[in-house]
């Protein structure tokens, strides 16, 4: 199991990563699976308005909406990163939408969700939120994924 960091309004030097394409394209078997577009990527979300966007849209009303609240300063952040990319393109590219939300760049919604542990994954079903999963613990979030997709 990762850790956890705790989110500050405290400046803090941000760890050198490498840049992760948040429109990953489609590199399944089956080219004739219909997919909504919101899946098979990653949405790196910047606004409210954007967020508000993807949870209201109408082809989303029935998908589980898994959203990353990260930082690029939190070490269990930048672990999870990877494995979240994974299940967007292979595991839930058809079933589960992944967003991220980086704090630094979006107070106003960590601030509207109480995020306070890095990182916190809130799971959302009919704009709703279901489940909430703080720290960068993979195999209770697949468990909690696959139990509300």
């Amino acid at each position: 199991m990762m850790g956890s960091c705790f989110s500050s309004s405290e400046s803090t030097y941000p760890l050198k990563t490498s840049a992760i394409s948040s429109q990953i394209p489609f590199t399944g078997k089956d080219s004739s699976v219909q997919l909504n577009s919101y899946m098979n990527k990653i949405h790196e979300i910047t606004t409210e308005e954007e967020f508000d966007k993807l949870m209201n849209d109408i082809q989303n009303i029935n998908v589980l909406i898994v959203c990353d609240f990260y930082a690029i300063w939190c070490p269990p952040c930048l672990q999870i990163a990877p494995i979240l990319y994974e299940w967007a393109l292979n595991d839930y590219r058809t079933s589960v939408i992944f967003m991220k939300i980086d704090i630094d760049k979006n107070g106003d919604l960590s601030d509207k969700f109480s995020i306070r542990v890095l990182p916190t994954f809130v799971l959302f079903k009919q704009g709703k939120e279901i489940y909430r999963l703080t720290g960068a613990d993979s195999t209770n979030l697949k468990r909690e994924i696959d139990k509300l997709k």
